[in-house]
């Protein structure tokens, strides 16, 4: 072919395709910086967003932090304003995975440091902006093009006036949190259209070399934590315990009166010698049981009351099926100068406490009680085991129900066993103080028992069992009485 025939036929060629239209999907790939700053502008959008339900506080920022990464590293070849964004990326990528992971240990800061830490990292966030937007004017100027908005220098703007807001009264005003909702959709709109008007650039544009595309980045991402989350709460929601086979019993003599009182030879069996010691001089023993089952329907059912249905017969309701149930027993042991022990027992008829457990005693004896002890037992390859109940404290707690905040003295502890425990048990002792005048009274359990070891974001096992709103947890209530009410009820 000639000089003049492929003069000819390229003129030829170019009337032919003149009238064609180039589709979507051909224009965005030969606009190269399309895909990156939609990655990016869709990572400052999720992160900027909080929605505080379905877990999506935490979904969010992990997945806008990973959309931020994947357009950042496709422009680190493009400058040294990129690569510095690019670096950024990843450490807020690390940033956020670490908060999601330690959003379920108690390890998470609080406080002032998690102020200083939020701080930094909106300050992070506002230099990667910044590196942005310098990068883009960057290759603008290379390709002799004119940028014709600033929504970069907005953007920043805008993150500057979240954290003055932030430290300011108007924290928590709707009058100020309208109008910056207005402007970051704003900002977002016209970070979209900024991808599409760098297009003109585009043949500057050099694309950074990938190893892992981006469906496996985010994806391991965001399952690499999840897995971490799922390690660390079995770690942490599953206490270990000091365990050590049940040792020899004393005080002999001492425990047959207890048992001539109705005590139940198996309760005094988990007795230590040092809680038996404890009960000297006892001269009165009632129980009260209720068989509590755990699940969305939870349920309560009395098998008997020594207080105040002493005629009535034991219940022996069945097991519900397929649901984790209890026998929470209170035992009131009368002792001299108006003294009153108390044993709550608790022992496992199906299922088990393996992720953290919680109890909280409380009282109304208006006299104060001193805590005696408690411990936890099993039986595993016909040994007995017990050891001491994790956390067993008496503290002065804040606990919120329908009436409002009140604070009170309450005994607290950790239930849980080793996985394959066999008739999981324990009890906690204390005694209370009354007088001529407090005769007659209660006392209550309140049992916080999960079905699964995740907790997001982290709450002790002892502040869910002072929360009545938390539907994992049950309370036994019961009542008990002295020698002169009992007098008093029978002349």
């Amino acid at each position: 072919m000639t000089g003049p025939e492929r003069d000819e036929f390229d003129r030829m060629i170019e009337q032919e395709i003149a009238g064609t239209v180039p589709s979507q999907g051909v224009v965005e790939e030969v606009n190269p910086w399309h895909e990156p700053i939609d990655r990016i502008t869709w990572g400052l959008a999720l992160t900027g967003i909080t929605l505080n339900f379905l877990y999506l506080q935490y979904l969010l920022p992990a997945l806008g932090v990973v959309l931020q990464y994947l357009g950042f590293r496709a422009l680190r070849r493009n400058g040294a304003a990129f690569r510095l964004a690019w670096v950024l990326s990843i450490v807020r990528l690390t940033w956020v995975g670490a908060f999601l992971v330690l959003s379920v240990t108690p390890w998470l800061p609080i406080g002032d440091l998690d102020m200083a830490l939020g701080l930094t990292g909106m300050i992070l966030q506002i230099v990667q902006l910044l590196a942005l937007r310098a990068g883009l004017r960057q290759a603008c100027r290379a390709a002799g093009v004119e940028p014709q908005s600033d929504p970069l220098k907005n953007a920043a703007i805008w993150q500057v006036l979240i954290i003055v807001l932030a430290i300011s009264p108007l924290a928590n005003s709707w009058l100020a949190a309208i109008p910056m909702v207005i402007a970051f959709v704003c900002i977002v709109r016209a970070l979209f259209r900024l991808g599409e008007a760098m297009g003109e650039a585009g043949y500057c544009f050099v694309a950074a070399p990938v190893r892992l595309n981006a469906g496996t980045v985010r994806w391991g991402y965001l399952g690499g934590c999840l897995l971490l989350m799922l390690a660390l709460s079995v770690y942490v929601n599953h206490p270990r315990l000091d365990a050590a086979p049940m040792e020899e019993h004393g005080e002999t003599e001492m425990r047959q009166q207890l048992s001539d009182l109705g005590l139940p030879d198996e309760v005094l069996a988990d007795l230590a010698d040092a809680d038996v010691r404890a009960l000297d001089g006892a001269f009165h023993v009632a129980c009260c049981a209720e068989m509590l089952s755990f699940g969305p329907d939870s349920q309560s059912i009395t098998l008997y009351d020594q207080t105040n249905a002493p005629e009535r017969a034991p219940l022996e309701p069945e097991v519900p099926p397929d649901k984790d149930t209890m026998i929470a027993s209170t035992y009131y042991i009368e002792l001299p100068e108006y003294r009153m022990a108390v044993l709550e027992r608790f022992e496992w008829v199906q299922g088990s406490a393996y992720w953290g457990d919680a109890f909280s005693v409380f009282e109304d004896s208006d006299y104060g009680y001193k805590l005696i002890g408690g411990r936890l037992m099993f039986d595993k390859q016909g040994q007995t085991y017990a050891a001491p109940i994790p956390d067993l404290s008496d503290s002065t707690v804040t606990t919120s129900n329908m009436f409002g905040t009140y604070t009170s003295d309450q005994i607290s502890g950790v239930i849980s066993y080793p996985l394959g425990a066999d008739n999981p048990r324990g009890y906690v002792l204390y005694v209370m103080q009354l007088d001529e005048i407090r005769t007659f009274g209660g006392t209550g359990v309140n049992y916080y028992h999960p079905v699964h070891p995740v907790r997001l974001p982290y709450r002790s096992p002892q502040e869910r069992s002072h929360d009545w709103r938390d539907r994992y947890r049950v309370q036994h209530y019961t009542n008990f009485n002295t020698q002169l009410e009992r007098s008093a009820a029978a002349a």
